[in-house]
């Protein structure tokens, strides 16, 4: 018997448009919007809108590099992810610490049901190296 390798067409990823909210709502299609069906996994619709609202002036790319990199992908305790973010084109106007307390306070104001889905210790470290870059405590 002959085994035929056929790739994931999910894995065909090269020269595709990202869009970095697709990420948030491919998470969130499993949880609810609306206390009635599931509590346990309730999102505060107004909570998240507000959250991503505060890149609403940034780059897609910027913000994929945030919210999908650094948040849910947990890189944030990584300095260099850190360095090479502050390095971005968006930020050429903003001196570190700034650019640090920015990232602290939009990782610090995570709405709850991200965390949970992220992991509450890589979530801790991201946010507490953050702090550390930031000086907030």
């Amino acid at each position: 018997m002959i085994k035929v390798r056929a790739r994931i067409s999910h894995c065909q990823l090269k020269n595709t448009g990202f869009d970095p909210y697709s990420l948030i709502i491919n998470k969130s299609q499993r949880l609810s919007w609306n206390s009635l069906s599931d509590k346990n996994m309730f999102i505060d619709k107004q909570a998240a809108v507000e959250w991503l609202s505060q890149l609403r002036s940034y780059s897609d790319e910027t913000v994929k590099s945030i919210v999908v990199d650094g948040i849910l992908g947990s890189k944030f305790h990584n300095i260099t992810f850190i360095l090479n973010l502050a390095l971005n084109d968006d930020f050429s106007s903003m001196v570190s610490l700034d650019i640090y307390k920015l990232l602290f306070f939009f990782v610090r104001d995570t709405p709850q049901v991200f965390q949970d889905v992220i992991g509450s210790d890589d979530f801790s470290l991201s946010r507490n190296v953050l702090a550390l870059l930031s000086r907030n405590k």
